[in-house]
């Protein structure tokens, strides 16, 4: 189990910078904030526009390959869904109460859910 909780921690680690930007980045995109309006009242900062390309095509500077970035992202999403499996059996081990944990989870995924289908 040690070793289970210093991979949990490591990957964690090493990833959670790049995990951050990709949700900042998400957010930035989810409130379209990376695209100008028709009419010209808006037009994206250029560091917005910067990250959407990060975001979107996997590079800072449109036209460059992306394929090394490629490859990162996929071992950090791979990784992420490591340390979320082993963050639930850490969880289910060390936490107080089984049932609180299922709880959590089964919030985690009735409440997106909800939010989709209820708008």
């Amino acid at each position: 189990m040690k070793t289970l909780r210093q991979l949990h921690l490591y990957l964690g680690c090493f990833f959670a910078p790049l995990v951050l930007v990709f949700a900042f980045t998400g957010v930035i995109q989810t409130f379209e904030l990376h695209e100008a309006k028709k009419d010209g009242s808006y037009v994206p900062p250029h560091w917005v526009d910067t990250l959407a390309t990060l975001h979107k095509h996997d590079v800072l500077i449109k036209g460059d390959s992306p394929t090394a970035m490629r490859v990162l992202v996929t071992c950090m999403s791979l990784a992420l869904v490591l340390t979320m499996v082993l963050g639930v059996v850490l969880a289910f081990k060390f936490g107080r109460s089984a049932i609180l944990v299922l709880g959590a989870l089964a919030l985690g995924v009735l409440v997106p859910f909800a939010v989709l289908v209820l708008r």
